[in-house]
């Protein structure tokens, strides 16, 4: 099968993770497989690399810096393709498949269309999204809603990663949309991320950790206003923040919630290094307004941990210690409640982790990915 992957950007070379690990994954596993002969198209990055090889897979970006303005969106589609039309000239593609449902998503439709293949679009981030304090999702943008409004009505399967995103799904179509949807959540490479050390432990305040970018859409406000009613109760208890903090913003945030004593910044951490870290933590705590899956939450999992999280992405597929985007009073009574209990739930975290590896691995990930293009082929 010839899989043709549209997306508005991609990893440059096999060490660059960028900001979508899953997708990188996803995509160097299914060019290893066998019969399946993988193309990306990647609009606006990397710059200045118009043909490369990312394992077996053959990748065509085609920007030359990141100043774009909507001419050069345009010119990058047009470009994008005539080099889709030259390639399904050399062998037609069998499937066109967008990693997310906006701009890459209008665009594959339009190859689907005009080169009448089946048309497959993921649903990998904001899509969904209209939180308008934060100026956060696509809902809030009159195109980008209209790109992902057109994507959804042309693709054969719209895929989502987790039944919070579903329930977005029926808030804003109807029964049309609804049937077209399929869950395949994005896969975790449990090589990386497993349990280095299984011994649950003993604590009155184990260590809190959070993997995520300092973005409005995390919020970290909501972390830190949780964490200043459970220092309440633990003073001593840290909480570590990893992720990239372009804005220098988060010892700001931590001062104004009155827990900056309490907060550790670990910094960006590259994805090699991502599960040393989690293994060093106690307890994994989320807060996000928003995910479309919440790899971070599942990757903490597989290493083990018991996760705290706002009720957002497969987070309450994962774990029942949820609360709602921006209850930092709930989030709280579950970061305590973990802590109170924490020999009993570390091992309800290390005994779910078989269950967790069956549904949300790389692994498992590939194969349903390869069942679908199968299926549509």
């Amino acid at each position: 099968m010839r899989i043709a992957i549209i997306t508005t950007g991609f990893s440059k070379d096999a060490a660059d993770y960028g900001g979508a690990a899953a997708f990188h994954n996803l995509v160097r596993e299914l060019s290893l497989q066998q019969d399946i002969d993988i193309s990306v198209f990647a609009f606006y990055y990397p710059f200045d690399q118009p043909e490369y090889n990312f394992y077996n897979a053959k990748v065509f970006s085609f920007a030359s810096s990141g100043k774009l303005n909507e001419l050069k969106k345009f010119n990058i589609w047009r470009n994008c393709e005539k080099k889709f039309a030259a390639e399904h000239r050399k062998e037609k593609f069998d499937i066109v498949h967008s990693m997310w449902a906006g701009e890459s998503g209008f665009v594959a439709s339009r190859f689907s269309r005009k080169f009448k293949i089946p048309f497959i679009a993921n649903i990998a981030g904001g899509e969904l999204a209209g939180i308008e304090e934060i100026g956060y999702g696509s809902r809030i943008k009159q195109v980008q809603r209209y790109f992902v409004d057109r994507t959804f009505s042309k693709a054969q399967v719209i895929i989502s990663g987790s039944d919070f995103i579903i329930d977005k799904i029926k808030t804003y179509y109807d029964e049309t949309i609804l049937s077209k949807v399929q869950i395949i959540p994005f896969g975790v490479d449990d090589s990386m991320f497993f349990v280095k050390e299984a011994d649950p432990g003993a604590t009155d305040a184990p260590a809190l950790i959070s993997v995520a970018n300092i973005v409005p859409v995390k919020s970290h406000d909501t972390l830190f206003k949780a964490l200043k009613i459970v220092n309440e109760k633990y003073p001593a208890l840290q909480l570590e923040c990893y992720g990239r903090d372009d804005r220098n913003v988060l010892e700001d945030l931590a001062w104004s919630n009155g827990v900056a004593g309490n907060v550790i910044s670990g910094g960006f951490k590259d994805y090699e290094k991502v599960p040393d870290v989690l293994n060093k933590g106690a307890i994994f705590v989320s807060s996000s307004l928003y995910e479309s899956e919440n790899m971070s939450a599942i990757e903490a999992a597989f290493c083990g941990l018991p996760v705290v999280s706002t009720a957002v992405g497969a987070a309450p597929e994962i774990t029942e210690h949820v609360a709602p985007p921006g209850d930092f009073e709930t989030l709280a009574e579950k970061i305590i409640y973990v802590i109170e209990n924490y020999p009993a739930e570390k091992q309800k975290a290390l005994n779910k982790r078989a269950e967790l590896v069956e549904k949300y691995s790389l692994k498992t990930a590939v194969q349903n990915f390869i069942n679908l293009y199968k299926s549509l082929v």
